[in-house]
């Protein structure tokens, strides 16, 4: 097969023209050429996205941000609050559901071609999801798994989202042990670990 790498001007517009025929219907709203997002439920936002990858390939990926789990960066403790700034915190990857990648490395037909393979399945997958693991306990249960199984790219490297989980679903001593963690890795000053230990107790209850 020939190479043909597309502009990323033009790569854009084809996924977006192919996003706009299923993920309205989901209810879902674009936030830019390649992300989509849902916030009509907080603090569970619906989060659909192409990411791109090596190689000149890309993902489907589809999951949940979670407004009152902060996330860390450049040492400071930040929020993630609006459709904007939606993040995952929980994701599902189309690579590891073993679904196609879309490629533009060959041209506009081929990407295209590969996204109408791949709309239609992920789809139905992510509708799956996000009926099935929209409440706290569940989300819970799949970090718990997802750990356990030593899966780190279901999570968001750089959130407490588990320390925060467990202390929404009453497990406090497991959300200690994992926020100490979770400060100890990121080595925060002082002023950022009160910071974080704060909001887990206002919005988690602890």
């Amino acid at each position: 097969m020939q190479i043909d790498i597309i502009s990323s001007t033009r790569r854009d517009a084809i996924i977006a023209a192919h996003l706009r025929e299923y993920l309205p219907s989901l209810e879902l709203t674009e936030m830019s050429a390649r992300r989509w997002v849902d916030g009509s439920v907080p603090p569970v936002r619906r989060l659909f996205e192409m990411q791109l990858l090596k190689g000149a390939a890309m993902q489907a990926c589809w999951g949940f941000s979670l407004d009152f789990v902060p996330h860390v960066s450049a040492g400071r403790v930040k929020w993630h609050r609006s459709d904007k700034t939606a993040r995952f915190d929980i994701g599902y990857y189309g690579q590891s559901c073993h679904l196609v990648s879309p490629s533009f490395l060959y041209g506009p037909i081929c990407l295209a071609e590969d996204l109408r393979k791949l709309l239609p399945q992920v789809v139905v997958l992510a509708q799956e999801t996000w009926k099935r693991d929209a409440t706290f306990d569940r989300m819970y249960e799949i970090v718990r798994e997802k750990r356990a199984q030593y899966i780190k790219c279901w999570l968001c490297d750089d959130s407490p989202v588990y320390a925060f989980l467990a202390a929404k679903t009453g497990d406090f001593e497991t959300s200690k042990k994992e926020i100490d963690h979770y400060i100890k890795w990121h080595d925060l000053d002082e002023e950022e670990e009160a910071k974080l230990r704060k909001s887990l107790r206002d919005y988690a209850g602890v």
